[in-house]
């Protein structure tokens, strides 16, 4: 072809046909200017596609993720509404203020999950030396320690394909969930709440010699503390950070699932 469009252009100068040559000359590079445009768009269509592809397959990813985190925050979430149950329950026995705190929502413990592998069956009513045992056991467990896997989020981020998702609104709630798990879930607030507990743990085990981790060996644990307003704080105050747990692990499961439905619906889009 090129050697085609030289004999063209010889041909015409040793005519000397000037005139037709500068014609054949601009149509020469309009040619040209047309490929390279035509190349350039080809090029673009690939780089978008391959650009969309990499989204979509981060895009399912990250649902995996947000599953993950659900069945976690399931998980935390059964763990401490039974510790909360628990702990009114100790409260109960004990002859102490049972009353929740007005100031927030409570989550309802008055029924147990079928799958709760902490106990069997329905919260008993009723002394329970099996329930005291565990409720004591739990008062220092921790607040059930959320698995959270940041892998496809923490990526990308760092390679700049967070900028490939064009959809905003999507953007904003996949910032404002992982912001809300810095703020709620991790971190300090996590030590935080930790904190209480083993405080709480040290007021037993210091002022009325009860080792929370195994009370099996005490006759009367309740007895212990029975109508004592010092165990009562602590252990109404515990009982809040927990609840707080609670109701935070179940926020962060709903944004989650809101999420999963916005990415599923960004898919959809970019696979038409």
């Amino acid at each position: 072809m090129i050697e085609f469009l030289r004999r063209i252009r010889q041909n015409l100068i040793s005519e000397n046909k000037i005139g037709r040559y500068l014609k054949y000359a601009v149509g020469e590079i309009l040619l040209v200017v047309i490929g390279i445009l035509i190349a350039l768009s080809i090029n673009n269509w690939n780089t978008n596609r391959s650009t969309q592809k990499e989204t979509l397959n981060y895009l399912s990813n990250l649902i995996n993720d947000l599953n993950n985190d659900i069945s976690s925050f399931d998980g935390n979430t059964n763990f401490n509404k039974t510790r909360l149950k628990g702990i009114f329950y100790l409260l109960e026995q004990a002859g102490l203020n049972t009353q929740r705190f007005t100031e927030m929502d409570w989550v309802d413990v008055s029924k147990n999950d079928p799958q709760n592998r902490l106990w069997q069956g329905a919260f008993p009513d009723t002394l329970n030396r099996d329930f005291i045992n565990l409720s004591f056991q739990l008062l220092g467990r921790g607040f059930g320690g959320v698995s959270l896997n940041k892998s496809v989020i923490n990526e990308l981020y760092s390679t700049g394909s967070f900028s490939h998702i064009k959809n905003t609104n999507l953007k904003t709630k996949i910032g404002n969930y992982y912001s809300y798990l810095a703020q709620r879930l991790e971190g300090y607030a996590i030590e935080e709440h930790e904190e209480w507990a083993n405080e709480t743990t040290r007021f037993f085990r210091d002022k009325y010699g009860i080792f929370t981790l195994d009370v099996s060996d005490l006759e009367d644990p309740i007895g212990i503390i029975k109508e004592k307003k010092d165990a009562e704080h602590h252990l109404r105050y515990l009982a809040l950070e927990v609840n707080y747990h609670c109701v935070w692990a179940q926020q962060a499961k709903k944004m989650a699932l809101d999420l999963i439905q916005l990415i599923e619906e960004e898919q959809k889009l970019l696979r038409n």
